[in-house]
């Protein structure tokens, strides 16, 4: 029996690599530009695709971005969860799941990708509206499997990461505008105390065992 790819494996093969050299070209561009402003064929020369191939994988340039973002956020989301280490040896105790989340937070490296969010919606509204009801499912995402992880209820797991992830979208804010959006080892000390301020605030609404 032959093992031989056929020819629709073949193009099902070449079809994701296109898709993913569009979005890995524009996780570049926005990058190198700060923001996400560039032209289709700018983004078909930086992937190295003809204009209308990236028109057979996506509707329009914001439908690049925006599946960027969630892309860039799913990986954030699997990274968090590959540092947190969490698992049911917590034996639900809330406590033991604020430090090992907000262990796993000060392991990232956040600023990078908050400079890579603030270029990609750049401002624009319908992004930002779109941005949201990604978040809001990697919110759900991240709970889900959280409680799975960590035994704790699934409410005041819910309360947490909403919580937490407010917080850092406030930090973000407070961080661009005193940083200047930089990313240098002064800036990264800022992030860090601000982070820091976050968590203290956070945790004394989580300081009391189970």
């Amino acid at each position: 029996m032959s093992t031989e790819p056929t020819a629709m494996d073949r193009r099902a093969e070449l079809k994701a690599r296109h898709r993913e050299a569009i979005l890995d070209a524009a996780d570049a561009l926005i990058l190198d530009r700060g923001r996400a402003r560039f032209s289709v064929d700018e983004l078909a020369d930086r992937a190295d695709i003809a204009r209308r191939t990236v028109f057979n994988h996506f509707s329009s340039l914001d439908d690049v971005i925006m599946t960027t973002c969630t892309r860039t956020l799913n990986r954030a989301v699997d990274e968090f969860l590959a540092v947190a280490g969490v698992t049911p040896s917590s034996h639900g105790s809330r406590v033991h799941l604020f430090d090992e989340i907000t262990a796993a937070i000060r392991a990232m490296d956040l600023p990078s990708l908050v400079l890579y969010f603030f270029g990609l919606l750049d401002g624009d509204d319908a992004r930002k509206q779109n941005a949201d009801s990604v978040f809001m499912r990697s919110s759900e995402d991240l709970t889900d499997e959280l409680t799975r992880r960590s035994g704790v209820d699934e409410f005041e797991v819910a309360i947490l990461v909403s919580t937490l992830m407010n917080g850092i979208a406030v930090v973000a804010r407070h961080w661009m505008v005193q940083s200047g959006g930089t990313l240098d080892e002064s800036s990264r000390r800022l992030w860090d105390s601000l982070l820091d301020r976050l968590i203290r605030i956070v945790g004394d609404g989580f300081s009391t065992p189970s």
